[in-house]
């Protein structure tokens, strides 16, 4: 592993559905993907960065480079991703992306890239509210943010980058329970209209329903919904109910 670790930016993107694919199916979505990828970026940029493939997706690794600096990935290469997938639904195959932005130090050994940074930037790719994001926007591309790219990017009022597009939202996988925020290049009110449920459910809302229940103490009797806690420091968890979505995706087609 490296001495020291490199301050580097993250982008992870995921492909939404890919292992319900076939094998020839899933090698083209991967081929797109780094085809799509590269024209985002642009090809002397993409160079520039470092890449590590994930099978099912691909984590871009930016260093510290004043030629790309952090909100360019927000006013040129994510709308130019928007756009690019977009434009494939003509003909091709449709290909939707889940995409995570992180920064912080990264090491690197031989066997690839590694740090609690690079922990948090899969994680928040695997959150339940960009998972939400891009079953139900009318878009290709969903991205959730770490707190620390919009403290320094967004908060910041950089130019280009509309603050009032990224929405809070709270989410946890595994042990790692975190703020982070929300936004939907080419649909902005399903970001907003996400951030608003969330906000209203109890404990977090999608992502404690999909870890646990509710657990309740009690030194004394307790009736809650049925249940009844009637012994002195009893401790009780009811499981969580399971939920069913329904929902329209873009197009007017059922999912």
């Amino acid at each position: 592993m490296t001495s020291h670790a490199q301050h580097s930016q993250l982008l992870f993107a995921d492909i939404k559905e890919f292992s319900s694919r076939s094998d020839h199916a899933q090698l083209r979505a991967r081929n797109d993907l780094y085809a799509e990828m590269r024209s985002a970026f642009t090809d002397e940029r993409w160079r520039s960065c470092r890449h590590e493939d994930r099978g099912d997706g691909v984590l871009v690794v930016i260093p510290s480079d004043p030629d790309l600096p952090l909100e360019t990935l927000f006013t040129d290469v994510l709308p130019r991703l928007e756009a690019g997938l977009g434009g494939r639904r003509r003909s091709d195959p449709l290909l939707r992306l889940r995409i995570a932005v992180h920064a912080g130090p990264v090491h690197r050994d031989r066997h690839g890239f590694a740090g609690h940074a690079v922990n948090h930037v899969f994680r928040l790719c695997d959150g339940a509210p960009l998972r939400q994001a891009l079953d139900e926007a009318t878009s290709d591309t969903a991205v959730l943010v770490s707190e620390a790219v919009h403290d320094t990017v967004v908060r910041a009022g950089l130019p280009g980058v509309e603050a009032t597009t990224f929405h809070p939202v709270t989410f946890q996988v595994k042990e790692t329970r975190a703020r982070a925020y929300l936004h939907v290049p080419g649909d902005p009110a399903c970001a907003l209209r996400i951030a608003r449920e969330a906000a209203l459910e109890p404990h977090g809302g999608r992502d404690d329903a999909r870890h646990g229940g509710v657990s309740v103490s009690a030194g004394h009797s307790v009736h809650m919904d049925g249940a009844i806690v009637t012994a002195g420091d009893a401790q009780v968890t009811m499981p969580a109910a399971q939920r069913t979505r329904w929902w329209r995706g873009p197009r007017g087609e059922s999912r």
